[in-house]
């Protein structure tokens, strides 16, 4: 499939069964966070997140988390070690990258969030203009996991939406980089998409395949219009 990144044509490759799909717009019957917002249409924000020291104490917790991982993992590295490298020291070893992701998937907030959880949950809800809660609402457990991206490497799901999971109905997805995020390599997004009937995209049915790795989440496979995607600039 051809979509546009930033002006820029992209081949988009991606398998699997096609599912069906409905005109329901599954925000309406959902908790939509954004409603009241000056981004609510476009369904994204970039702001500034948290005062400066708080936002340094942030980054360098989650940066130790994962050079924890990579030496867990069989792959120490110095205490100093610049994340934003990690596609350097891992390479091309997806046993490596595998084992690394598989101790960052999943954080209890308490035992390893750098900065207590109400600060994040106060932040965001003051760009939400509510209050919210950085929480699983099926079962209440409070989670965070750290994903790792390699340029150039088939790290990424597929295009999607994190609703077409039921885990993930009445939330908002917070973006925080932590190291190598530009606005080349940023989390890609179609401004507006929230609003959409289902039947505006075609996904699979179940999980996606996406240059060959398989991805729990369904992926589109076509829009009924251009995918106009973009990649926010995170500052």
């Amino acid at each position: 499939m051809q979509v546009r990144i930033n002006q820029q044509d992209f081949t988009y490759d991606v398998q699997g069964e096609a599912g069906r799909t409905d005109g329901r717009v599954l925000l309406a019957t959902d908790d939509d966070l954004s409603a009241g917002t000056a981004w609510a249409a476009a369904g994204y924000t970039v702001a500034n997140f948290l005062p400066a020291a708080e936002q340094t104490a942030l980054r360098e917790g989650l940066a130790q988390l994962v050079r924890r991982a990579l030496a867990d993992a069989g792959c120490p590295v110095p205490a100093d070690f610049d994340v934003a490298q990690y596609h350097r020291v891992v390479g091309d070893d997806r046993a490596l990258h595998l084992a690394v992701v598989a101790r960052t998937k999943e954080y209890q907030q308490a035992d390893f969030l750098p900065l207590p959880a109400r600060l994040l949950e106060q932040r965001v809800g003051e760009l939400c203009g509510r209050p919210v809660q950085a929480r699983n609402p099926w079962d209440n457990e409070r989670f965070f996991h750290l994903r790792l991206v390699r340029p150039g490497r088939a790290d990424n799901n597929p295009l999607h939406r994190d609703v077409w999971l039921p885990d993930y109905h009445n939330c908002l997805n917070i973006y925080l980089p932590v190291a190598g995020s530009t606005a080349q390599s940023s989390l890609t997004l179609v401004p507006g998409s929230h609003h959409w009937p289902e039947n505006r995209t075609l996904r699979t049915a179940g999980g996606a395949v996406s240059n060959g790795v398989a991805f729990t989440v369904p992926g589109v496979l076509g829009s009924a219009e251009p995918l106009e995607i973009i990649r926010p600039n995170p500052g």
